[in-house]
């Protein structure tokens, strides 16, 4: 970084005051506990912090990145430069006269898809145990157990910092499997918050639904430092059925190792790192089209050390288990 840059920088800490944090480990905040130090580290709490944030960072010409859960995204070692903004806005209203529920997009997903199946507001119980936030929910067009999240979207509000924000249709987002147009574009656009439509239905069918989501995801998805589902799952197949078919539960690269009790999980013993997470992910892939002629496509988000994003991040989107 420049001597201008690095003042440029400074200047916006300052802004700041005790929000801004100097070389904080962003494993610490990180689903697999991987991950060097953010350079500059601020920490949203209210909508109008996160958009500040934003926009000052953007008006100082310093590289800059929202991340919300991080519970689906590899973190690089050498940790990353600029202005790191973690989004902690968690505000969410539920709307009783609509059955709508307007979440901020740092809201915690799963606690939001708990409430709803308390009120007995159907369309969001497949969510219940789904880690991240709202806007990495958006982002990824997470989903499970037959459901995602474009399925009640209705609006959202997003926020480029040169035009700032507006609300869009769900069109806008060009939804497709565990993707939207916002996944890996690059572009300024962060998405501020969610509006969901939901319907009535019977509180104690939810919740038994959600109970049986439950102790599925218990069951068959290995707890510990995991991102969550390392792979998309191919056309017509599941990713870990063919790494189990492989012969790749257990297969190890330094800290990391496929789980014994879902292939499609990669767990961090705790010593592991990101060069052995992508080397994991290397051998996996290589195995597989040897074997089966089928290329798996991550579904985690991998970040260069060197890579400048405006974007959004965050939300671990697990697809339905193949048991």
């Amino acid at each position: 970084m420049t001597e201008d840059a690095q003042e440029r920088l400074a200047a916006l800490a300052q802004a700041f005051g005790d929000r801004a944090q100097w070389h904080v480990p962003l494993a610490r905040y990180a689903g697999a506990g991987i991950g060097g130090p953010a350079e500059l580290l601020i920490i949203a709490q209210r909508r109008e912090e996160l958009l500040e944030a934003v926009r000052l960072a953007q008006a100082a010409n310093v590289q800059w990145r929202v991340f919300g859960g991080l519970t689906n995204i590899l973190l690089p070692d050498s940790g990353l430069r600029g202005v790191i903004i973690l989004n902690h806005t968690r505000h969410i209203d539920y709307l009783e006269e609509t059955y709508c529920v307007v979440a901020e997009s740092g809201a915690i997903i799963a606690k939001m898809a708990q409430e709803t199946v308390r009120r007995g507001w159907g369309g969001l119980t497949w969510a219940v145990g789904l880690p991240g936030t709202v806007g990495g929910a958006v982002v990824n067009n997470a989903g499970a157990f037959g459901g995602e999240i474009s399925q009640t979207l209705i609006a959202a509000e997003v926020f480029n910092p040169e035009s700032g924000v507006e609300v869009v249709e769900p069109d806008w987002f060009a939804f497709a499997y565990r993707r939207s147009r916002l996944k890996g574009s690059g572009v300024p656009w962060i998405v501020v918050s969610a509006t969901f439509q939901l319907t009535p239905r019977d509180p104690a069918a939810l919740a038994a639904k959600a109970v049986e989501y439950t102790e599925r995801r218990q069951r068959t998805q290995p707890p510990g430092k995991t991102l969550g589902s390392t792979f998309k799952n191919p056309p017509g197949d599941y990713a870990g059925r063919l790494i189990e078919a492989a012969g790749l539960k257990g297969a190890r690269c330094g800290g990391c190792y496929v789980s014994e009790k879902h292939a499609n999980f990669f767990i961090n013993d705790g010593t592991g790192t990101a060069a052995d997470y992508c080397a994991l992910i290397r051998l996996v892939q290589a195995e597989v089209e040897r074997q089966f002629g089928i290329y798996l496509e991550p579904e985690i988000e991998i970040i260069e050390p060197s890579a400048v994003s405006h974007q959004q991040s965050a939300i671990s989107s697990q697809p339905e288990d193949y048991t």
